[in-house]
């Protein structure tokens, strides 16, 4: 095993998930802790997924071949038909061959999500007999979210969960439910790290300004699990009682849609036309700068795990209102500072946490904008994030 000498560790990360051609932002998250890991790792990323194109065209297309952190991500091209978990199983088993015929043999292997790429990584762990840790971030482990593994799911996940090290979910939350598969196996809470860009500016510090109270929200608008149209009747209710504010509203399942069908239309029908106002999907870097020209941002999720978005805007220093699901308990309502917590599907509360935010707003106290950030920079930055990454390959090697 190797000790604390790490120049010479080799980390093979099996990724279920990752920016592809045919997803650009699938797993974008899992891109970012590989990218977090210190430089003396020697990382090297393999990714299936059907439909995409080989190494060469995939690195000209993501410029993903190596980052800042000198870290080859190899795309392996999978044919776009039945059975596709068989294909993408040989694909990875093929390139493994492959290193073992270069020797270069890993001394870990790290796996991101148990999907797609779970039995392989298991089953290479087992013949290099390397440590197997497995990071997650699937909202599937929690029946909240109405979508239960299937059998063959199940199955898999139990074996590769049981041959595991170590596991890194990204919550308390989530940990404990990976614990239903493999309870002797122990767990490490690593966070998602958020994107350099939220950081590149200092945080707004709130004006007192006499203009409406500035909401934020950005999301996949899927209503089964981030609730549009409840977040929409607390708004209007919000104003009812008074208040005057303005709510962006920023994404969308695809590029170039605005909207789901039936949010603006809502929105009339509440009289809030003049006051949502949906943009469509937008970079991160715009992400950062709309975070920073608002004063709260709102998530009112039936389901989570720790969605990178508030990680992101209290990086900007943004308070925020969110639903206590999944990990965010962990984090809002334990640390007032970080804005408000509600109970999911609860509308009244939503709109009474709209109300006091204007009242503060009017009082000239919102929230301490240099408070959120500096708790988010200790927590969630790719130092941060890298650095609990590496004592958790420590752990298991040494």
């Amino acid at each position: 095993m190797i000790g604390s000498h790490l120049a010479s560790m080799r980390v093979l990360h099996f990724a279920s998930w990752h920016p592809n051609e045919v997803h650009p932002q699938l797993g974008n998250f899992v891109r970012r802790h590989i990218s977090a890991i210190p430089s003396e790792v020697e990382s090297r990323v393999i990714h299936a997924w059907p439909g995409i194109s080989g190494d060469e065209a995939r690195v000209a297309h993501l410029n993903l071949s190596e980052d800042q952190s000198g870290i080859r991500t190899h795309f392996l091209p999978v044919k776009n038909a039945k059975p596709r978990r068989w294909r993408m199983a040989k694909a990875y088993n093929r390139f493994c061959e492959r290193l073992t015929a270069e020797d270069w043999i890993p001394d870990l292997i790290h796996l991101h999500i148990a999907a797609e790429a779970a039995a392989p990584a298991a089953a290479w762990a087992k013949k290099w007999n390397v440590p197997l840790v497995v990071s997650e971030h699937w909202t599937a482990y929690h029946n909240e979210n109405g979508r239960d593994f299937r059998p063959a799911e199940r199955r898999t996940i139990r074996k590769t969960l049981n041959g595991a090290a170590l596991h890194l979910p990204v919550s308390d939350h989530l940990g404990e439910a990976m614990a239903r598969y493999a309870k002797s196996v122990p767990y490490t809470v690593v966070p998602n790290v958020v994107d350099p860009c939220f950081l590149a500016e200092e945080p707004r510090f709130y004006d007192t300004d006499s203009g409406p109270l500035r909401l934020l929200h950005v999301s996949s608008l899927v209503d089964e699990h981030k609730n549009i149209f409840g977040m929409l009747r607390a708004v209007g209710q919000a104003v009812e009682k008074g208040v005057d504010l303005s709510l962006d509203v920023y994404g969308g399942a695809g590029e170039g849609q605005k909207e789901i069908p039936g949010f603006t239309a809502f929105a009339k029908q509440l009289k809030l036309a003049d006051r949502v106002h949906f943009h469509g999907p937008i970079s991160a870097r715009e992400v950062a700068h709309t975070m920073r020209e608002s004063e709260a941002f709102v998530l009112f999720s039936r389901y989570e795990n720790l969605p990178c978005v508030l990680l992101e805007a209290w990086c900007t220093g943004l308070p925020v209102v969110a639903t206590n699901v999944g990990g965010v308990g962990e984090h809002l309502g334990v640390q007032p500072q970080l804005g408000i917590r509600i109970e999911s599907e609860d509308e009244a509360a939503l709109t009474g946490a709209i109300l006091d935010l204007a009242r503060r707003k009017s009082e000239g106290n919102l929230f301490d904008s240099k408070a959120i950030a500096a708790y988010a920079e200790a927590r969630f930055t790719t130092a941060a994030v890298g650095g609990q990454i590496l004592e958790a390959y420590r752990s298991v090697l040494e």
